[in-house]
């Protein structure tokens, strides 16, 4: 049996192993799982920071349940935190969480796009654009305060550019989505990869080539959306819907 494997919520009582699980059920579709540890999560974190990464994996479990107002005052509360966190002294750390925050918001905008039609008009797709570009500004930022030889490349880069992608392909901007969804396949290749200093280490080896997988069908996907996206919304969108 694999660590965590249907282990009871309630033998969690530390905040590393917690956000462990919860990354884990997301990684296993338990969403509604998820939710409960992420709360969990939150109520034990030891500082803002982390409370602050706890509330962003409630948005995301909530997101993939469709629960798009608590999905958003989550990622809300994340980006707060986080933006308070960076105003008091800018750093690496700092830096990437903001980054990943605001991103998570842009991706859940970006699932509304994709699957409410009523949410779905020029306004939204832009906003859900500048948050996610914004985002990997903040990342990009947080690596000049890196010192060791993989400064180039972060995992959340791997996670959030071909969303990137299929945010500015929405908003109407193919060149730019047509430039990050070759970047996000490129970085495929590096997603949860031991030689990154941001990868999850505690995946096997088996999960590290699933990540690697997800990410280059994400990163297809992004090019995919921006070829298709002028001329077929309704497909870009659909596209969207089952990679984001």
């Amino acid at each position: 049996m694999e660590a965590n494997e249907q282990r009871p919520i309630n033998d969690f009582n530390d905040f590393p192993s917690v956000m462990e699980a919860v990354l884990k059920a997301i990684r296993e579709k338990k969403f509604g799982q998820a939710a409960i540890l992420a709360s969990l999560a939150h109520n034990l974190a030891p500082n803002l920071s982390e409370q602050a990464r706890a509330a962003r994996d409630l948005s995301a479990a909530y997101r993939h349940q469709g629960d798009y107002d608590e999905s958003e005052k989550w990622a809300t509360e994340a980006v707060e935190q986080h933006e308070a966190l960076a105003e008091e002294g800018e750093n690496r750390s700092t830096l990437r969480e903001l980054g990943a925050s605001v991103a998570t918001l842009g991706t859940l905008q970006l699932q509304r796009i994709a699957t409410d039609p009523s949410y779905d008009n020029q306004e939204n797709s832009q906003r859900a654009a500048e948050n996610l570009s914004k985002g990997l500004r903040y990342i990009e930022e947080s690596r000049k305060h890196a010192t060791d030889k993989n400064r180039k490349i972060d995992q959340y880069d791997i996670n959030f550019t071909a969303r990137t992608g299929f945010a500015e392909a929405l908003a109407g901007d193919t060149k730019r989505s047509l430039a990050l969804g070759a970047r996000a396949v490129r970085l495929a290749f590096w997603s949860e990869s031991p030689k990154i200093d941001t990868s999850n280490p505690n995946l096997t080896t088996k999960e590290r080539f699933k990540a690697k997988s997800r990410a280059f069908v994400r990163g297809v996907g992004a090019v995919a959306v921006a070829a298709v996206a002028p001329f077929n919304r309704k497909l870009a969108k659909s596209i969207v819907e089952r990679l984001n």
